[in-house]
């Protein structure tokens, strides 16, 4: 246990004194004349395996709440089941700790704000899983998208971040640094792009073996595949293969910019109208060609699901037809600046000839995987690996013969392969510790091995449902945000690999020109303010130090 947390429970005695001293004393009001109990609270938190930071500072609230009269279990759960629980229909949870990674598609300001912010999007299935609700905020976020004038744009996005800030529906703890590593004596050519390390839809396609003895790439996880089915997935850890076994119609380059693929190009009719060229010549895993048809049954079908996780990025199409062999119109409901970059680039093309006759899309099984991307799935077997092999009839040539995608127990299974050339790349950031080991390279263990780092946009977070109570008070959140030991994420935990988070923050400083750096961030851990904002807002605390509601 932490020196600190020691202290804690070591002064834990003092603590209905201290909470009683913070709200003025005990005479002010008998018990029965308070508010109802702040409930008891739980947070699900990474098991300590996956994530051992977010697993940490999960239990670091629970102690902090602890100390000012409110209970919170921290209960630590496995990646899947919290994913379910989030998305589920019921909606019933409190308090999460989980991240959002930063995928390049995400360097738009729209995923960060809209996705995850928006009202529309604070339903079952959806990624508003905060459930936070602020018609001011929403015009804002709807606003931002309608611009097109870039610098106008971030005006409005810098309003909307403002917003956040101050209503804090989220905690944010801290951004890692995509610190990774390769085996460069197998492989060269790789790219570590910002917020996504070295297993991104890039490297697996110009990624170079270094003898032809080796060409298949074993990939690291510490974290299982929990779905297959595009309309069904909701992990990065998914999306990193599925978009390497289905193709889109365009790709963003290392450097960020939007390149066609499926497509050859694309033109803006006006603001609401782009035609889309789709490539001719590329056939689907099993043989088939692929045709505007797919293209417009697919995103028709993600317009069917309004609540699905792309949501945002297909509730602004109004509709998508075919107007020739090969050119896919979309038409608008109204502008949408980011609609090259956020929705183009990440809608899968699936097989009509296969999804338009499996009833709810969201709930195949889809077992084999046809897409039309550089890999062919081979097999799947869940908490193990996923196989795939290189689809030779692909239209940009890939250099290695497929990739296994390995599942591990532990990142300690993981350095351990590492050390034992068993593993060639890692799809996930490096825990300090490992990092250390890897550059300290005791004996030459790892000489083999080349360490990289990029910086990362995405974020990791304090969910709460704002929903429900105390959630549903802004003080509360506020004063939860005063409970965040952010240094202790940074120096300790990550041991200094990563960036501070604070309050409401998500759009970070990685983030360099849609980041508002003038915003108020609560970023400093200071119990005794947290007290007094919650005094302040009418909670109170009764004879034996329990925290209570605000009366009516």
């Amino acid at each position: 246990m932490h020196a600190k947390h020691l202290l804690r429970f070591a002064a834990v005695t003092m603590m209905v004194i201290t909470l009683l001293a913070a709200c003025g004393g005990p005479a002010e009001l008998a018990d029965e004349d308070m508010g109802e109990l702040v409930p008891d609270l739980v947070i699900l938190s990474s098991l300590p395996e996956a994530n051992l930071v977010n697993y940490e500072m999960a239990q670091e609230l629970a102690d902090e709440l602890a100390q000012i009269g409110v209970t919170m279990d921290a209960r630590p759960t496995d990646f899947s089941v919290l994913l379910d629980v989030l998305y589920g229909e019921d909606m019933d949870y409190d308090a999460y700790t989980i991240g959002w990674s930063g995928r390049v598609e995400r360097l738009d300001p729209d995923m960060f704000l809209h996705s995850i912010n928006h009202s529309s999007n604070a339903v079952a299935g959806a990624n508003n899983t905060s459930r936070y609700v602020n018609p001011e905020f929403d015009s804002l976020a709807d606003a931002q998208r309608r611009e097109m004038d870039i610098e106008a744009r971030r005006e409005i996005v810098w309003q909307a971040q403002r917003i956040l800030a101050e209503d804090i529906p989220r905690v944010t703890l801290y951004s890692r640094a995509n610190v990774q590593t390769y085996d460069r004596t197998r492989f060269s050519n790789m790219v570590n792009m910002s917020g996504e390390g070295l297993f991104n839809e890039w490297s697996p396609m110009v990624m170079e073996p270094v003898s032809n003895d080796y060409t298949v790439p074993i990939v690291a996880s510490n974290v299982n595949i929990t779905n297959l089915n595009p309309f069904a997935a909701r992990s990065v850890y998914d999306w990193r293969n599925l978009r390497l076994i289905y193709d889109k119609l365009v790709r963003l380059s290392p450097e960020v910019q939007p390149v066609p693929w499926a497509a050859t190009g694309w033109q803006v009719i006006d603001d609401t109208t782009i035609d889309v060229e789709l490539r001719e010549g590329m056939d689907f895993h099993d043989g088939r060609p692929v045709t505007v048809d797919d293209v417009v049954w697919t995103y028709q079908t993600w317009m069917d699901l309004p609540e699905s996780y792309f949501a945002s990025f297909t509730n602004p199409i109004a509709s998508v037809e075919a107007t020739d062999g090969t050119t896919v119109r979309f038409t608008l409901h109204e502008p949408y600046a980011p609609f090259i970059t956020t929705t183009l680039t990440q809608i899968p093309i699936l097989p009509k000839h296969i999804w338009e006759n499996v009833g709810d899309v969201t709930q195949y099984a889809n077992e084999n995987p046809i897409g039309s991307g550089p890999f062919k799935f081979v097999r799947f077997r869940t908490g193990e690996e996923l196989v795939t092999e290189r689809f030779d009839d692909y239209f940009e040539p890939v250099k290695v013969d497929g990739y296994i995608f390995k599942i591990y127990a532990s990142p300690e299974g993981v350095l351990t392969d590492l050390e034992l050339a068993n593993v060639d790349v890692i799809s996930y950031d490096l825990i300090p510790a490992h990092i250390n080991q890897i550059k300290e390279n005791d004996g030459g263990r790892f000489d083999h091995l080349e360490l990289t780092e990029a910086q990362d946009i995405g974020f990791f977070y304090i969910g709460m449902n704002n929903n429900r109570p105390p959630f549903d008070h802004k003080a509360f959140r506020v004063a939860i945000a005063h409970l965040v030991d952010y240094d202790y994420a940074l120096d300790v935990l990550l041991d200094g690999y990563g960036s501070r988070g604070g309050g409401g923050l998500v759009i970070n400083a990685a983030n360099e020109f849609w980041h508002n750096p003038e915003v108020p961030i609560y970023d400093t851990y200071d119990p005794q303010r947290a007290r007094e904002i919650l005094a302040d807002a009418g909670f109170t605390w009764d004879s034996q130090g329990r925290l209570r509601m605000p009366r009516d």
